[in-house]
């Protein structure tokens, strides 16, 4: 054990015996022993003060490292200045933990995806019309096993279409539907105009809720 006289001033730089035991929440003997047991030998120092000389044991910070690692394996220690120590085997067992957490919820995730799938499919077919669709892409998008023409007869029977398949006036009022003037030409060359209706997307979430209540 080596021996150095120090001023007050440098003692600062040391971690003494007590020092260490007031930061662990540990026994001065407790330090001591560890310090013995581990082979750690520490400096004995001469500190000089203004009441003469006194003689302490004081550790590097690698040799304060060294005891605080050995107490947290066989101690409670109170300070909270003292960062838990993980050993190389806790690290693999955190890790794996965590893919294990990781994989749980990427199947939960894709479990989801697949439930919410077909409506956000559906969502997507709507969005994706512009504006407002026809009847007959109305039944496609829809795919419940209807076509135009059934469509066409079921919102009639539901009183939403005129016998000519115009809309009632309130459902357009509700921005389920928007009427259009065609034009087209007949043989004699003479131009026609006629209705016809196209379906918002307002409209066909609405038509889809009553082909569900339908099928339910």
């Amino acid at each position: 054990m080596n021996e150095l006289i120090i001023s007050e001033s440098e003692a600062g730089n040391f971690m003494t015996t007590k020092a260490l035991a007031e930061v662990l929440g540990v026994t001065e003997r407790t330090i001591r022993d560890t310090a013995t047991a581990k082979g750690v030998e520490g400096t004995f120092h001469t500190l000089q003060t203004k009441g003469g000389k006194q003689s302490l044991r004081v550790f590097s910070e690698e040799e304060a490292t060294i005891i605080k690692m050995e107490l947290q394996k066989h101690h409670n220690l109170a300070s909270r200045q003292i960062d838990a120590v993980t050993t190389a085997t806790e690290e693999d067992q955190m890790i794996a933990q965590a893919w294990a957490i990781l994989n749980r919820r990427i199947q939960d995730a894709n479990k989801e995806i697949e439930r919410l799938k077909p409506a956000a499919e559906f969502a997507y077919q709507i969005c994706s019309s512009k504006d407002a669709i026809d009847i007959g892409n109305c039944a496609k998008v829809l795919n419940r096993n209807i076509g135009r023409n059934n469509l066409f007869e079921f919102l009639r029977n539901k009183k939403i279409l005129q016998s000519d398949n115009i809309p009632y006036q309130k459902y357009i009022d509700s921005g389920y539907f928007r009427v259009i003037e065609t034009k087209y030409t007949i043989p004699s060359g003479e131009t026609k105009i006629s209705l016809k209706t196209l379906v918002l997307q307002k409209g066909v979430a609405y038509i889809n809720r009553l082909l569900k209540e339908r099928d339910s």
